[in-house]
């Protein structure tokens, strides 16, 4: 590969085509508490050909390990542009991401092509997530096969046919207490309060009839009695006690089906099956052995669903002990066992000659590969700009969502109007926004503009006045609760101020709910940390480049003096144009010691 590049480098000198390079580089240094390498950047340029470049993008973490290794490249044909990058993950020698984007004139406006691929979920940022939304390639099953999927992660949907509220709460998906197939949804009774603020007062009794979407472990429970027969059995259900788990309607990710080596059946059927070879799937109640079962001597008998007064347990005999782990009532672990289906005494028995094979984990498997595809298409043509996502997780395309946005709209008076809706197939209207900005207060040359933005889990407005070269914002973090269609009230989880003068910055951020304000913002909070403020300065350096200081301080209930808990400080000074080196540090005064970390570093050019 490299002979090859040489080669190519080389052809295009012949060709004419003047060869430049140019870089940069830059270097953390932590010097306390211990002393290492902490970040190094190295980014290489080389203009290949007239309008076209080609970057390598080096970078060392912690330990002087080199981590990541990426490249850019970016060109045009006539009035046609592209550019992408690729991404690797050096140290465990593999691929993360890519992305190219393709873009050509239309009219007054752009039309722009972009595809983009995740190698998995972990590779998918927080910038991603800012451009994309989640991450979509989440597993869906419907109820009938959740089952299948017992000790998995994954989202279940599936139709509410009753209830059972004692306390607790129990919603019965696709069947009643009586259906031994069902799914459930289990609420303990310290939690239905915090689903009640969500959904409404007795929420449950109007969803009779209605789909709904849960998110968790898939779990077993089983009973001794009140199966076929009067014997046992088990359902799959979830388990759970945070509100963003449940909601109406269908499921964000992708429906996937299970993958079976054969027939497979539930454990308390297995009765009705005597005299087949089959897939068995169920908890384990008990091992016991070595001993004689069945005329089989020095064999272990494993019971499967229930113990010896579950009639429709099924009872398998090894020659070896599988050491398989026994559950309890509630459960996330089953296991497979693939042989041929004796009576025996009116119970279900798989005896040695007729046991295939035999599994901790369950029967069936599936699921997505862990790839994600995403092809956008950007039509722009002021004012409006239109955006189309269609998404791939390696089970065929699907529209994903569609943005429409409006800007820089000029009304009367001065005034300037700015608006976007977004659409996702999973929540229909899932984002709106609109600004308005440049309209006169009431004196004195004052100027304001107001957005706001408006989401299933959050409603931010911000107000922002301007006067005599003094600008500010005033932010107010919160959400709107909403109960069976009525407006129940306004929860508020913080505000911010920001002011600008001159070359200053000021930002303020008083947060009653921590972790809900640092998720609509980009202020992380430590524990018993409840208000921010940080100040920037930003001015001309002696040798050319900006000389810019941050200071950064957070209070809290830890705190020292006046709740002071947390500071951090980052200077950079230019050395010349093309050298700068800095220093920053923090300490957290709830801890000893107080110091996290002292940086030293520099950035060049050449």
């Amino acid at each position: 590969m490299k002979r090859i590049l040489v080669v190519l480098l080389l052809g295009l000198n012949v060709l004419g085509f003047g060869i430049s390079f140019y870089g940069n580089w830059d270097m953390t240094l932590e010097l306390l508490p211990t002393l290492r390498i902490y970040e190094s950047n190295l980014t290489l340029n080389c203009v290949f050909a007239p309008g076209w470049r080609i970057e390598s993008e080096s970078k060392i973490y912690s330990g002087g390990v080199f981590k990541y290794q990426n490249f850019y490249i970016s060109g045009s044909f006539g009035d046609f542009s592209v550019w992408g990058k690729i991404y690797f993950h050096a140290q465990e020698v593999r691929y993360q991401k890519m992305w190219v984007n393709a873009e050509i004139p239309v009219g007054e406006g752009s039309f722009r092509a972009s595809f983009n691929h995740w190698a998995s979920a972990a590779d998918y940022t927080s910038t991603d997530r800012e451009m994309f939304g989640d991450w979509p390639c989440v597993e869906v099953v419907s109820w009938q096969d959740a089952w299948k999927f017992i000790g998995r992660e994954m989202y279940v949907v599936g139709p509410v046919v009753a209830y059972d509220y004692t306390g607790a709460l129990t919603l019965y998906i696709g069947g009643d207490s009586s259906n031994w197939d069902r799914f459930e949804i289990y609420i303990p009774s310290g939690s239905i309060s915090a689903f009640e603020s969500k959904f409404g007062p007795l929420f449950w009794t109007g969803w009779i009839g209605k789909t709904v979407c849960v998110k968790d472990t898939i779990e077993g429970y089983r009973w001794t009695s009140g199966g076929p027969g009067g014997g046992g059995y088990s359902i799959a259900r979830a388990y759970i006690t945070d509100p963003s788990d449940l909601n109406l309607g269908g499921c964000p990710g992708v429906m996937i089906s299970p993958t079976c080596p054969g027939t497979t059946i539930k454990w308390f059927y297995a009765k009705s099956y005597a005299g087949n070879t089959l897939y068995v799937q169920g908890p384990v109640a008990s091992i016991t052995g070595p001993g004689t079962y069945y005329g089989y001597p020095n064999t272990y008998r494993v019971r499967i669903g229930g113990g010896g007064t579950v009639g429709n347990r099924v009872e398998v005999i090894m020659s070896y002990n599988p050491m398989w782990p026994t559950v309890g009532t509630s459960y996330t672990r089953e296991v497979c066992v693939y042989g041929r289906i004796s009576l025996i005494g009116g119970i279900a028995v798989i005896l040695p000659p007729d046991l295939i094979s035999a599994s901790e984990s369950p029967c069936c498997g599936g699921g997505l590969p862990g790839m994600f595809l995403n092809w956008r298409y950007t039509l722009t043509w002021s004012p409006f700009k239109f955006t189309l996502d269609f998404s791939d997780c390696c089970e065929g395309t699907w529209f994903r969502q569609a943005k429409i946005e409006l800007s820089d709209v000029s009304l009367c008076c001065g005034l300037f109007f700015d608006a976007s809706l977004t659409f996702t197939k999973a929540a229909g209207l899932e984002k709106l926004t609109f600004s308005l900005g440049d309209f006169d207060l009431l004196c004195c040359g004052i100027t304001a503009s107001v957005s706001a933005e408006f989401t299933p889990t959050s409603k931010t407005v911000k107000f922002e006045p301007k006067w005599r070269g003094i600008s500010g914002c005033f932010t107010v973090y919160g959400d709107v609760k909403w109960a069976a269609n009525a407006l129940q009230g306004i929860e508020v989880y913080g505000f911010g101020i920001t002011c600008y003068t001159g070359n200053m910055k000021l930002r303020l951020v008083t947060a009653f709910d921590p972790d809900k304000v640092e998720d609509m913002t980009d202020i992380t909070f430590y524990s018993g940390e409840w208000e921010y403020m940080g100040l920037t300065y930003t001015g001309q350096g002696c040798c050319g480049g900006d000389l810019t200081l941050s200071l950064e301080f957070w209070f809290g209930d830890d705190g020292l003096l006046f709740g002071f808990q947390r500071f951090r400080f980052d200077f950079q000074v230019p050395l010349a144009s093309t050298i700068t080196v800095f220093s920053k540090a923090q300490w957290d005064f709830s801890d000893t010691p107080p110091l996290d970390w002292f940086d030293v570093g520099w950035k060049i050019s050449f």
